[in-house]
């Protein structure tokens, strides 16, 4: 037993899966827990607990069923443990494997609502399948009950009925149109028209009889029977409709959470103009202020996809569809409106009732819509009028009262509206003439309902749901009837519950209905009276009627015993519903409305239908009560269906929060209950519960025979045959396994040798089994021996399999150990002898060496005096070679200064030229008016004063005003020439400047040539230096328009706004040094260039923390946390691809400027990481680029506009011959990964790329508002970049880091504010960095010449002048550490201080140094 699946129940009566650890004895088993499919982790699974079985059907637990199906089994009947527990796995297994939502229970469809659409279940393609082909070779479905049911119909001549039940939210209307649907589709005719007036009206009774409930927001309020005619064809020509037991009470109240009927709502949701036309165009009428819609405070305005806008429109054209349309339409919606209004009244007063002021003028707006009076409308609400004998009373009623008569108008309005549109619908659906002949009906009901309150409803329901189960009970009776003698066995009379005690309870004359009729006709009658009688006639007469002992309303409570369980029924207001009266004023007064709709639903018919009003008529009509009308429609009912051939469908409800992964166990199995299906289940099986097809009962339970009959392990036979008498039988049983060709008889020798021969009779007439013509039928608790003996030796049989097992483990391990020691020991004796033999050995090889010692000094000696020579020789020719290149350069600088200072000299003699003219003229004019003064003066000695001596003479003055007029001009011209000189120098120097940014690369590959041809083979590696503070980025669209890089402040680095032409991937930190490069010009990028990647706002950096130098990025400069080394990299062509001019082409690779080691490809988990792991250029990833201008255009017009002149310069980095793009992951990590052609956008950042180079410049500033710098310098003059102190990043108190990224060590300090400082003393030059803020500090990248012109360039584009990358930049990585650092320029708060930097004792002495 032990290891069998089984099923065991909880505390709370719910099943669990389990499997048996071991058999206590007396009924009890010790079991493991299993998880339900679908179900989440439990606390309890795999716990191990006690269960006695002792008290369960058949003495033992119930089995699983073996070979489950992965989607589970399509029909039930053929599990071969059918039982509760086997059913609620079935179910389950199926609505978690998500492939069908139905199941069969032989011709019963049981529909579990799965919360979602299959759209492939409903095809055209579907529907014609189960009309060619036979339902057992196609899934359970509900068109094969609609197949079946038309097939009937054409076969028999006999009317079909198709019952769907359920409860709400089990999805039984949404299975009811499906059907509808199908049977329209295969009994169509000509008159299309018709059939889709048909269809429609579902949906249109929908609107006005559905409403959103907690359960299901497309809740049907009432049930229905459609007829759908068919004429002798069996063409679809006509259908009909009753409806019972609508629920008026949801007009004037909801619950919590739920809404109105849905007409309301799309009423209110319509356009203003048609409101008008109906009496709610008022804007204040609203769902959430109005009375009657806004109780449930339901805020769901969407059913089922759709809004209440919409379905309204929908609902008026299939209105139009069944003959309302036009002013009957605008009659009806009036009608209705009218419903809503009356809710809006509200009344004072403490023994008389009276509008309130503000309800006056809203009764006005009531009488109006319903074409009524007002002020008899007023008073038919507020008043009463009493008949007697020969007199009227008038009784004026309470506050209470008439709200309570305001509502009842509302409900018997409404209700009356319904009857009359399902009769509308009737009249257009119906056939023409007698062309109907039969019917198929369709039967949507409510299913039984038990709450914690039952009220009048719930009784009329659980009393027709009684009914119909009744006809079903019956019904699968005749099926299992009709099995056994389709199968040729014979059968006793099978007892099942039959619930005519419980229908007589209910509708006999001393019943329910009848003492309920009776206390409604009493002067005083009382519900308390009601229930009490019916304890006095039922109480000790039935064991189906009882009273609850306690409670608060016990007086008002009776219970009833259902067949799918006890309900308790709390009679409150039961007399009152039970009438279902309202009062003759309203009455008279909905007579007597304008609105010929209104007035035709109150009219008073006579029995011929005639209309005329008779006092015998009007006694009858008002002495009927609800519950008499139901039980004549019920009565009606089970006569028509009682005439058809039924098919059921059954649905099921999985869970209560409309969850489509969620199913609950004690649920289902309680709506199964409810259903009837497990009542089903028992009849059918009440003869024989277990049974078994003959081919897999041979399959399974030959291995018992075979056992009984010596043919397996030695154990074995005890197992199977614990009686020692069947083995003869077993052999004879094998025998016939082997030559029989019938399988009956093969399986009636098999079970005859298995089943003891006490079981055979003491199961009745019949025996313990039967053998069919297909399956083989035991009694209760026969197959579950048979499977309990099958895995005891099954167990057994693998206690023996691990027996043999574990003692050839055992000998293997044994021969293992011998090997082994034999081994150890060859080993021993191996190294004993080798010992020996490598003694020798040592000593022979001693003797050899020596002597080729010997014989190889004499040659050492005449090779080293050959390399001596060699070398002084190659010494002799590389120091000519290098002097004739130092003379060549000293030659050609010598020529370029003589130009220049030849230039200077013509300018400075010109301007010396000028200044003379002028100079001597001044002394002229002096001289001659010194002479005049004098002749003045001797004249007024000899003569005296006079007015003609006291003027000078006229070619005096006209020679000086000659001279002021020709000094003046020459002044003009010599202002104008220095102003025309100051503007040429001006826009030469932007001019420089742009060319400069614009041709860099292009320079660089013609000065690399120049540069060969002076110099030889040598590569001149360069540093980077910076454009001048002033210039603007490059004319590639990289410029700030109006806005020069400034100096570095806390708030640079801040990424730059985007603007037409200007790219919106810049930082400010970096501009005066760095440059985006287009990509038309990466090709031509030098190899060995210094280059940043960015990808999107964010650049690609080496992971200084990492032990593996993973690449990940950081924002770029966005925190003020300082420019690092190990953002740059070396771009570098391969070998075996580059072009021929040592230009880049598209493919290169990169090499990490922090630690010199290439980037390589590792494969991980995640994808392609990328790291600065490799050592040889072999080792390195091949990337090329595309640029995003050939790849996103057709990602929109205005990419242009978007991003300005950026498009340019952007691109994607892919692998070479790889589609992989360079991409940003989110784990910080940069990787290699495929992409969709689609995702290759502009707006992609993460995989957006651009390139930055390093600007060359020879000389360069940088402006410094901080009071220090950390920048260590050496004393001796030139002053030079010794290093640089390092600002912790992590420090979060500091303050924010200011970087340029530019300056490296062995860079010269070459002016101050522009001052040249060269040759001045150090504490000379720190007293002016010190004297004020911010200072401009001019730097020379490794030269000691005099400074460039501004914005003069002094290297090629990607290396600096003479500053080779081998002695600072390029290097081992731990003299780059030393020499560099993470944060190219960092300032921060410190004194001042000087520091003499003593060597260490293993390093050469360093020039001292002083740190800023």
């Amino acid at each position: 037993m032990e290891g069998a699946k089984v099923y065991v129940q909880d505390a709370s009566g719910a099943w669990q899966k389990a499997t048996v650890v071991a058999a206590l004895g007396a009924g009890r088993s010790k079991v493991r827990l299993q998880a339900w499919e679908g179900a989440p982790p439990a606390a309890t699974d795999g716990s191990e607990i006690e269960v006695d079985a002792s008290s369960m059907e058949g003495g033992s637990l119930p089995f699983q069923n073996a070979n489950m199906p992965d989607d589970g089994f399509p029909n039930m009947t053929t599990l071969d443990h059918l039982h509760e527990a086997a059913i609620l796995h079935n179910l389950r297994v199926r609505f978690f494997a998500g492939s069908c939502p139905y199941t069969y229970t032989a011709d019963i469809v049981i529909a579990m609502n799965p919360y979602r659409w299959f759209p492939e279940l409903f095809t055209d393609e579907k529907r014609k399948e189960y009309l060619v082909f036979d339902r057992s070779n196609l899934p359970p479905h509900a068109y094969a009950t609609s197949s079946a049911a038309y097939f009937g119909l054409q076969e028999t001549k006999k009317a079909q009925a198709i019952l769907v039940s359920g409860e709400s939210g089990a999805g039984k209307t949404e299975t009811v149109k499906i059907l509808m649907a199908h049977l329209a589709q295969i009994a169509s005719s000509e008159d299309s028209t018709h059939i889709k007036r048909i269809v429609e009206s579902n949906p249109l009774l929908e609107s006005f009889g559905n409403a959103q409930t907690v359960r299901n927001d497309n809740s049907s309020r009432f049930g229905k029977f459609i007829e759908l005619e068919l004429d002798k064809g069996c063409h679809l020509v006509g259908s009909k409709c009753r409806t019972y037991l609508l629920e008026k009470s949801r007009v004037v109240g909801q619950d919590a959470g739920e809404r109105n009927y849905h007409i309301f709502y799309q009423m209110l949701a319509a356009d203003p103009q048609l409101r008008n036309s109906y009496g709610l165009s008022e804007s204040t009428y609203t769902r959430d202020t109005m009375r009657y819609t806004r109780l449930g405070k339901s805020s769901t305005d969407t059913i089922e996809g759709k809004s209440d806008a919409a379905r309204f429109a929908h609902t008026c054209s299939a209105l139009g569809l069944v003959g309302v349309e036009g002013d009957l339409l605008t009659k009806l919606l009036q009608a209705l409106a009218g419903v809503l209004l009356l809710g809006e009244l509200e009344f004072e007063g403490d023994e008389s009732a009276s509008l309130l002021e503000s309800s006056k003028e809203k009764a006005s707006h009531v009488a109006a819509t319903v074409q009524v009076d007002s002020e008899g409308l007023v008073h038919a609400l507020t008043k009463r009028t009493l008949k007697m004998r020969n007199e009227s009373v008038i009784k004026q009623l309470t506050p209470a009262e008439a709200s309570g008569t305001k509502d009842a108008v509302a409900k018997e309005l409404y209700s009356r509206l319904f009857d009359w549109l399902v009769g509308k619908i009737c009249a257009a659906t119906k056939a023409h003439g007698g062309d109907a002949v039969n019917f198929i009906g369709l039967l949507d009901i409510f299913g039984f309902e038990s709450f914690a309150i039952n009220r009048f409803e719930q009784l009329c329901i659980n009393y027709a749901n009684e009914k119909l189960q009744q006809k079903f009970t019956l019904d699968v009776f005749k099926a299992v009837q009709q099995e056994y003698a389709d199968e040729g066995i014979p059968w006793d009379r099978i007892e099942f519950k039959d619930n005519a005690p419980l229908l007589e309870l209910i509708e006999a004359k001393l019943g329910i209905v009848a003492m309920l009729n009776e206390e409604c006709v009493r002067p005083k009658g009382s519900d308390e009276n009601f229930v009490s009688k019916l304890s006095t006639v039922h109480k000790e007469a039935t064991r189906y009627f009882s009273r609850p002992k306690l409670g608060a309303q016990k007086e008002l409570q009776f219970t009833i015993q259902h067949y799918a369980g006890s309900v308790t029924y709390t009679a409150t207001g039961w007399l009152e519903r039970n009438k279902d009266s309202i009062s003759d004023d309203v009455v008279m007064l909905l007579r007597g409305s304008g609105n010929a709709l209104v007035a035709e639903v109150f009219a008073e018919l006579d029995p011929s239908g005639s209309g005329a009003s008779d006092p015998s008529a009007k006694k009858s009509t008002g002495s009927a009560t609800v519950v008499t009308k139901f039980k004549t429609s019920l009565t009606q009912l089970m006569e028509t269906v009682g005439q058809t051939h039924t098919q059921y469908v059954r649905c099921i409800k999985p869970n209560k929060v409309k969850s489509p992964i969620e199913l609950d166990n004690a649920m289902v199995i309680e709506q199964l209950r409810c259903a009837g299906v497990i009542e089903a289940i028992r009849v059918s099986r009440a003869g024989f519960p277990a049974r078994m097809t003959l081919k897999e009962f041979l399959q399974r339970f030959q291995i018992l025979a075979k056992a009984a009959a010596g043919r397996s392990f030695p154990r074995a036979q005890s197992i199977a045959d614990p009686d020692g008498t069947a083995s003869q039988a077993a052999a004879e049983a094998v025998a016939s396994l082997k030559t029989s060709t019938d399988p009956t008889a093969a399986c009636r020798s098999l079970v005859a040798a298995l089943v003891p021969k006490a079981k055979q009779v003491e199961k009745g007439a019949h025996g313990s089994f039967e053998v069919g013509r297909t399956r083989v039928y035991f009694k209760a608790g026969v197959l579950e021996q048979l499977e309990e003996r099958r895995t005891l030796l099954q167990q057994a049989a693998a206690n023996e399999i691990s027996r043999r097992v574990r003692g050839g483990q055992a000998r293997h391990a044994y021969l293992s150990w011998r090997h082994a020691a034999l081994t150890l020991q060859a080993s021993q004796r191996m190294h004993h002898h080798r010992v020996a033999f490598l003694k020798i050995r040592r000593a022979a090889l001693l003797l050899q060496r020596k002597r080729r010692r010997l014989l190889s000094r004499r040659l050492n000696s005449a090779l080293r005096i050959q390399a001596q020579h060699r070398r002084r020789v190659a010494m002799r020719a590389f120091q000519h070679a290098r002097g004739a290149a130092v003379r060549i350069q000293a030659r050609t600088r010598r020529n370029a200064c003589r130009r220049q200072y030849l230039r200077d000299l013509v300018e400075a003699k010109e301007q010396a030229k000028l200044e003379n003219q002028v100079r001597a003229l001044q002394q002229k004019l002096a001289a001659q008016e010194a002479a005049f003064k004098e002749a003045a003066l001797n004249q007024a000695a000899q003569h005296g004063p006079s007015a003609e001596s006291a003027e000078p003479p006229k070619e005096l003055l006209d020679t000086l005003s000659r001279l002021q007029a020709e000094n003046q001009k020459l002044r003009a011209e010599n202002e104008k020439q220095r102003t025309e000189i100051s503007h040429l120098k001006k826009e030469n120097q932007q001019l420089r400047a742009e060319q400069s940014a614009r041709g860099d690369v292009l320079n660089s590959i013609q000065w690399e040539r120049e540069h060969k041809q002076a110099r030889g083979d040598e590569a001149a590696e360069g540093r980077n230096a910076s454009m001048e503070p002033q210039a603007r980025r490059s004319s590639s669209g990289q410029s700030l328009q109006g806005q020069g890089p400034k100096s570095p402040s806390r708030s640079s680095a801040v990424p730059a706004p985007a603007a037409a032409g200007t790219t919106s991937w810049l930082y400010k930190p970096l501009w005066n040094f760095w440059q985006d490069v287009e990509c038309s010009m990466i090709p031509l990028i030098k190899s060995g260039s210094e280059v940043h990647i960015k990808l999107g706002a964010n650049i690609v950096m080496v992971e200084e923390t990492s032990k593996n130098q993973s690449l990940t990025w950081m924002p770029c400069m966005n925190k003020a946390d300082g420019y690092r080394r190990s953002m740059a990299f070396y771009i570098e062509r391969p070998a075996d691809i580059g072009s021929a001019d040592n230009s880049l082409g598209k493919a290169f690779t990169l090499r990490s400027a922090l630690t010199l080691r290439y980037v390589s490809l590792s494969r991980t988990m995640q994808g392609l990481r990328l790291r600065a792991s490799g050592s040889r250029p072999e080792e390195a990833a091949v990337f090329t680029y595309e640029p995003l201008a050939a790849t996103s255009m057709s990602d929109g017009v205005g990419l242009a506009d978007e991003v300005g002149s950026a498009v340019e310069h952007l691109c994607f980095i892919q692998l070479n011959h790889d589609k992989k793009l360079l991409r940003l992951s989110t784990d910080g990590h940069v990787v290699m990964q495929a992409v969709q052609d689609s995702d290759m956008t502009i707006r992609n950042t993460r995989i957006t790329a651009s390139f930055e180079q390093l600007l060359t410049r020879g000389c360069y500033e940088i402006e410094v508002e901080q009071q220090h710098i950390g920048i260590t310098l050496s004393k001796e003059t030139p002053l030079k970049v010794v290093s640089l102190v390092d600002w912790p990043v992590s420090k979060a108190n500091g303050p924010p880091a200011v970087t340029s990224g530019r300056v490296h060590a062995g860079d010269i300090l070459s002016s101050v504010s522009g001052q040249d400082v060269r040759g001045i003393p150090c504490n000379d030059v720190l007293d002016m960095i010190a004297c004020k803020r911010p200072v401009t500090l001019g730097f020379t990248v490794g030269t000691m010449g005099p400074p460039p012109a501004p914005g003069e360039a002094t290297g090629p584009p990607g290396m600096a002048s003479s500053h080779k990358p081998s002695d600072h930049s390029l290097g081992s990585p731990e003299k780059r550490k030393q020499n560099t650092t993470s944060s190219s320029l960092s300032f921060f708060f410190t004194k001042r201080k000087s520091a003499f930097q003593a060597p260490a004792a293993d390093e050469p002495a360093r020039p001292q140094t002083i740190t800023l």
